[in-house]
């Protein structure tokens, strides 16, 4: 028995020693280091299965990156299988998303925070609490502002994690103009709502085919025109007055400002500027816009490029600019973060996706890999660093990915552009609401009722679709009769309360 044990003993010695001579010999090599193989960091995680959702249509070389480089890096990153599903933008929100949810599946896409308080209220997202001081968080708190992270927490736990990091403030505030179309009437600018109308008047009589307004919601582009309120919505319901001191939530189908603005609205879709095909087909204002067939639309910082982007596909001569009509307050800001991404409830691994998330935005390689494809076959770099697509389809959408440390610029922009840009923020002040969620629970049939009074009733109303004095008085009786008092009491007080504890 002692022979067998010394004989045990030496073999187990010869071995650890071959061992450590193969490991002394290979080991350290380039290929064989996590940053040098192709099993990479994610080697030591277990596997697991990811599926992203999108919104839109997929382009065929978002097909060709999701099956091969996008993979790969993910696979290498954090041993995850992705798939890229992609839904249309109808279905956001709601929809195909709502029954995704509610079956069970496994998935993650981006949400706003209505959407997320809604869906938590249901128990339908994961939460993310747990992996907050996580290696990945860590890595995203470098480039997304604390602020942005609370603006997606409800009772103190995070449900969803912020994406992006670029200016936000005066966000669907500003008018963003078709400048080639301003300059062809003889117009440089636009600094009020008569000369906005008369750049509308110009342009039609020139090109008729062309519609005016691509969309139906302006209340931020003309508030500057029908109050001397700051506001700011909180939903499609209630706003508050950033120039107001205090808590006071504003009933905003109630107040005077509605129907002054419900009365230009109505006007501008009499008249033509919102065309009468959006009634029963909204959807069509969007195409009309990307296709160069609309001469403005509802501003942000970054629009004039990002649309650009689009619209020049179909006008090459397409520029676009940002104007305030007749502004004199401060820019309103709701944080940084572009969207910010939730995982379902049943997701089998939520942490595996919020370092997904973080690769979005961990560095310049990954973020270029992800927003551009690959460097010198999809997009080439000058010697500044800016960018020349070599393809025009479109890959995990850029106003998704967002980020001001990332961002590349196309050639075409002009510096006096990117100065403006970066500049955007200065002098904004963050809304007294930011970061208030608000918990539904006790109200949730009612706001189940106004909401549909809201898509029926009012909607047809705030969109000028019909006239204000006519309809608005059935349609707030319906308002009522739903619990909308009991929503605004509810609201109040805890926006109160969170208003309070945060002074």
């Amino acid at each position: 028995m002692l022979k067998k044990r010394v004989w045990v003993s030496l073999l187990l010695a010869i071995l650890l020693l071959l061992s450590a001579c193969s490991k002394g010999e290979t080991g350290t090599t380039p290929e064989n280091t996590a940053e040098g193989n192709n099993e990479g960091a994610g080697s030591e995680l277990k596997p697991a299965k990811l599926k992203i959702v999108l919104y839109g249509e997929e382009s065929l070389r978002m097909k060709e990156l999701a099956k091969a480089e996008f993979k790969d890096i993910v696979k290498k990153e954090i041993n995850a299988e992705i798939e890229f599903q992609f839904i249309p933008w109808t279905e956001y929100g709601g929809g195909k998303t709502d029954l995704m949810l509610s079956t069970g599946e496994d998935f993650a896409t981006y949400t706003d925070t209505n959407y997320m308080v809604k869906s938590v209220a249901k128990g339908l997202y994961a939460d993310l609490t747990p992996y907050m001081d996580s290696e990945a968080a860590a890595d995203m708190k470098k480039t997304v502002d604390d602020n942005s992270f609370k603006a997606f927490q409800l009772g103190g736990k995070q449900y969803a994690v912020p994406v992006g990091n670029k200016p936000n403030s005066g966000e669907f505030y500003s008018v963003l103009v078709r400048q080639d179309l301003l300059e062809e009437v003889g117009m440089s600018s636009v600094s009020s709502l008569a000369e906005l109308e008369q750049f509308y008047d110009k342009v039609h009589a020139a090109h008729p085919e062309l519609i005016g307004y691509a969309s139906t919601d302006a209340r931020r582009m003309l508030m500057y025109e029908y109050t001397d309120k700051n506001l700011y919505w909180q939903n499609d319901f209630l706003a508050i007055d950033e120039a107001a001191d205090g808590d006071q939530i504003i009933s905003w189908f109630e107040s005077e400002e509605f129907k002054a603005y419900s009365q230009l609205i109505r006007s501008w879709y009499v008249k033509g500027i919102i065309p009468k095909y959006a009634a029963t087909n909204t959807p069509q204002l969007q195409s009309d816009w990307n296709s160069g067939k609309a001469m403005f639309w509802a501003g942000t910082a970054a629009r004039p490029f990002e649309g650009a982007a689009t619209i020049s596909q179909a006008v090459p001569t397409a520029k676009l600019t940002n104007y305030f009509l007749s502004k004199d307050l401060p820019k309103i800001s709701r944080g940084t973060y572009s969207t910010a991404w939730f995982v379902s409830a049943n997701a089998a691994d939520p942490e595996r996706y919020v370092m997904f998330f973080n690769l979005l935005q961990k560095n310049q390689e990954l973020y270029d890999l992800f927003a551009y494809g690959i460097q010198d076959k999809d997009y080439t770099l000058d010697e500044n660093g800016r960018l020349t697509r070599n393809t025009t389809d479109s890959l995990i959408p850029d106003w998704l990915l967002m980020n001001k440390n990332f961002i590349r610029f196309d050639k075409s922009v002009p510096d006096d552009f990117i100065t403006q840009y970066k500049a955007w923020d200065d002098e904004a002040i963050i809304s007294k609401g930011a970061g208030f969620n608000f918990d539904n629970t006790p109200v949730k049939n009612e706001e189940t009722k106004i909401n549909g009074v809201f898509s029926e009733f009012l909607a047809p109303i705030a969109s000028g679709f019909l006239d204000y004095e006519e309809n608005f008085p059935g349609a707030l009786e319906k308002l009522k009769a739903a619990g909308f008092d009991k929503y605004i009491a509810e609201y109040q007080k805890q926006f109160s309360e969170w208003y309070a504890a945060k002074s």
